[in-house]
């Protein structure tokens, strides 16, 4: 198997620049959805802050970085669709989905609208809450049907939807942007799950709260995540302001950890800067194109099944056995990180600047 996805693609080197500016790996890396590689510049920040606080105090080291963590809390604000003062950095995607379940005004018993192939701690987050989840209907490639959710909002609207924009598993990719224009109209909030999109799909899409992690595709370190909740639903929120608090912070902020993984943050601002420097249009062409490629020339391989939409924006890759082959050893339940039993299946995703085939002996993991 061999695939050369940037033949006549890259004539400013910019994604062979992308892949030099990390350290080098001992082979291909196919685990982008799960931690991207940072680049070295990331890495140093985080070392360097870390070595500040170790040099001078870990309060007075985080005042000196303020300037450095309001530009990531625009630069993620300016990619997540929200003002910057409705950024908060939080410590995961998971704790930004528990920050915003408490601070949202629901009722035990609420009801969540979700697709069929939700993440299934959010789904325990949800219950966790005393929420009551339905699903919505789907189409035959996993996208929801928007015409189900137009009639479900007329009828029996939910105290919210919530979507995984891109989901983990295949190459599933939810029109949040069309989703959000319908619940607009309908004054049904809805949530969006970018775990898997930020850095990867277009993330500005007019949700109502939008979350999402440092460490997959926008390559930050890890034990860093962001919500960001626009200014409509800003005076609805119910954040208990803390004693120690600064005054005249923006309430949003107020969902922020005292005490927290500040160097992460400063990674992760450097993270966002380079991001938007190399463009996230061309990121996200470049990443659609890869996993396109990949998946074409994955298909037709003995003993696996490429899972599609082939056509997705995704650069996620995911491959099903087909001759009852255990691919890992691990005798998990197929729901035991999504309740889509393609999960446990084979899914890996590559980097922008990852230009090397995968060995056609191999599960492409």
């Amino acid at each position: 198997m061999s695939t050369q996805l940037s033949s006549g693609r890259d004539p400013d080197h910019r994604w062979r620049d992308w892949a030099e500016q990390r350290p080098a790996t001992p082979g291909p890396h196919f685990d982008n959805a799960a931690a991207g590689r940072s680049a070295t510049s990331v890495l140093r920040a985080t070392c360097d802050h870390a070595l500040l606080e170790a040099q001078i105090g870990a309060y007075v080291a985080e005042e000196l970085a303020s300037p450095v963590l309001d530009a990531g809390r625009a630069a993620l604000a300016e990619l997540l669709g929200v003002p910057p003062e409705g950024l908060a950095f939080v410590e995961s995607a998971t704790g930004a989905l528990k920050a915003l379940l408490a601070a949202w005004p629901l009722e035990i018993g609420d009801t969540v609208a979700v697709a069929p192939s939700e993440w299934g701690p959010n789904m325990e987050a949800f219950a966790d809450r005393g929420l009551q989840v339905t699903e919505l209907a789907v189409r035959d490639d996993g996208e929801i049907d928007l015409e189900h959710l137009r009639r479900l909002l007329a009828t029996s609207p939910p105290a919210a939807v919530h979507l995984t924009q891109v989901a983990s598993h295949r190459p599933l990719v939810q029109p949040v942007a069309e989703a959000a224009e319908l619940c607009r109209a309908a004054g049904v909030p809805l949530w969006v799950d970018a775990a898997q999109a930020l850095g990867h799909v277009d993330t500005a899409s007019g949700a109502d709260a939008i979350y999402s992690t440092s460490r997959k595709w926008l390559a930050g370190p890890r034990g860093v995540g962001m919500l960001g909740i626009p200014e409509t639903w800003w005076d609805t929120l119910k954040i208990r302001v803390p004693a120690m608090a600064e005054g005249g912070l923006p309430v949003v902020r107020l969902l922020e950890s005292h005490e927290a993984h500040v160097a992460g943050r400063v990674g992760l601002s450097l993270a966002a800067r380079q991001h938007l420097e190399l463009g996230p249009a061309a990121v996200r062409l470049r990443l659609s194109e890869v996993g396109r490629g990949t998946r074409a020339s994955l298909e037709g391989m003995a003993g696996w099944h490429v899972l599609g939409p082939f056509d997705s924006p995704s650069a996620i890759t995911a491959l099903r056995p087909t001759d009852g082959q255990d691919f890992d050893g691990d005798p998990s339940p197929p729901d035991r990180r999504t309740r889509n039993p393609d999960y446990r299946r084979c899914h890996r995703s590559r980097p922008p600047g990852d230009e090397r085939p995968a060995a056609a002996d191999q599960p492409a993991r």
